[in-house]
């Protein structure tokens, strides 16, 4: 009789030819929560999540981001299957729910973090728009003021606000800190009154922040200061937001910071000033989102490693992931 469904997800994968790619798959994880709105799709669920490093556990070689930096630094080829597993965003959920579960599997990976939030737990203004236009649902309108140009969304139906959710996310990701929160305040000001049940959008504090690294399966990595587009930046504001960045988080935890993730993450959120400031301030890699894996030839530009989003996918349809790219 063959094996059931969760038998072949969970047993070894027959060896590959010598023609097998020896790349590495690096992983994108935001979230590892069970949400009721997530309009972004953030977030595993637990229990996939858990399954996702069984998987990966049984079936995988699972290296580091300090693993992969050697491989690429020695023009070492990755072995056969090997992936490497990130988190972006400094959500609490990494260390309340994840952790215990990468500890679990002996799963290494690397959590990169804004620091804004670790100064002043507040939640991110996508989150703000998610609880005001989405678990609020308002009834009424919004009209606001920006760039000295007046914008208008009707709030009647679910339709009207699911758009403004997507036309003001599309604004604010192309504005700076300063002129998010302003923004932010003026919705905030619009729609002020009682809204529905919102997600948990807890954040790390900076002692949750050490507590992450305990252990030492766990490395930690740079996500500027504010998680905002640095393309969207002058060069010196994206060099406030890297520097700033880093020397918080080398400060807290005692030791230097060599990883960086771009907020955002695709092709058109950075620069090449980006790149030239990340190397100026001590990191050695950093990555991207995009389709792609990581093979040796990634040593002469280490600062746009691919990397894959991870969804809430099911055992199957994670396999079914994962083969596309490694076959």
């Amino acid at each position: 009789m063959p094996n059931s469904l969760s038998e072949r997800l969970t047993s070894p994968r027959s060896p590959r030819g010598s023609s097998a790619i020896k790349d590495c798959l690096i992983l994108q994880y935001r979230r590892v929560a069970l949400l009721a709105h997530d309009p972004l799709g953030l977030a595993v669920q637990p229990c996939h999540f858990e399954q996702q490093m069984e998987y990966l556990a049984t079936n995988f070689h699972v290296i580091s981001m300090m693993d992969v930096q050697q491989h690429l630094e020695t023009a070492t080829p990755f072995r056969d299957n090997t992936v490497a597993v990130t988190f972006d965003g400094g959500y609490s959920d990494a260390l309340y729910t994840a952790k215990e579960v990468l500890e679990r599997f002996e799963v290494p990976a690397t959590v990169f973090v804004p620091s804004a939030h670790l100064l002043e737990k507040t939640r991110f203004w996508w989150d703000v728009l998610e609880d005001v236009l989405i678990a609020g649902s308002p009834q009424d309108e919004l009209t606001l003021e920006v760039d000295d140009e007046p914008l208008y969304w009707p709030l009647t139906t679910q339709y009207d606000r699911f758009r403004a959710f997507d036309d003001l996310y599309a604004l604010l990701s192309e504005k700076a800190p300063l002129e998010q929160r302003t923004i932010i305040a003026q919705i905030m000001h619009r729609l002020d009154g009682p809204g529905g049940e919102p997600d948990n959008h807890g954040t790390l504090s900076l002692q949750e922040l050490k507590r992450l690294e305990d252990g030492g399966l766990i490395t930690l990595g740079g996500h500027t200061h504010n998680c905002t587009k640095l393309s969207s930046l002058s060069e010196p504001e994206q060099m406030r937001e890297i520097g700033r960045n880093k020397q918080i988080l080398e400060e807290v935890l005692g030791h230097r910071v060599e990883y960086f993730a771009y907020p955002f993450g695709d092709e058109n959120s950075y620069t090449t000033a980006t790149v030239r400031l990340l190397r100026g301030f001590g990191f050695t890699l950093s990555c991207r989102v995009s389709a792609g894996m990581v093979g040796v030839a990634e040593a002469a530009s280490p600062y746009e490693l691919p990397r894959i989003t991870v969804r809430d996918w099911n055992p199957f349809t994670f396999y079914r992931r994962l083969t596309a790219f490694l076959g």
